[in-house]
């Protein structure tokens, strides 16, 4: 199931146009103040989960992982969405192992967003 959950966070689109341009749409020149913001969310996000994971906290990786997939789901960041609800999962279950692997999809998939989103 591990490979699986990765394989579908990666089979998703990374962002959505759609979405993404309804967003600059609407928030024209605030676009970028967004996209700031999300992103110095991100950082926190990933943070945090990080931290908790090291401190085998994980209803703080719980915590911190369905945070930030609301924020990806707005963002229109639909692979991260998704393993942001798989660290969620993994944070519920206390499954450090699926958390570690989660958190490392987790970060693939924002490297692979963050360029899309500008």
């Amino acid at each position: 199931m591990k490979g699986e959950s990765q394989a579908m966070s990666e089979s998703l689109q990374d962002v959505n146009p759609a979405v993404l341009q309804a967003l600059q749409e609407l928030m024209q020149d605030d676009y970028a103040l967004l996209l700031d913001t999300f992103l110095g969310d991100a950082d926190l996000r990933m943070r945090q989960l990080r931290e908790a994971l090291s401190a085998g906290d994980m209803n703080a990786f719980r915590q911190a992982a369905h945070s930030f997939k609301g924020s990806c789901g707005n963002m229109g960041a639909a692979a991260l969405e998704q393993a942001c609800l798989e660290a969620e999962a993994a944070g519920l279950a206390e499954d450090r192992a699926a958390a570690a692997k989660a958190l490392t999809v987790i970060e693939q998939a924002f490297s692979r967003a963050q360029p899309l989103l500008r």
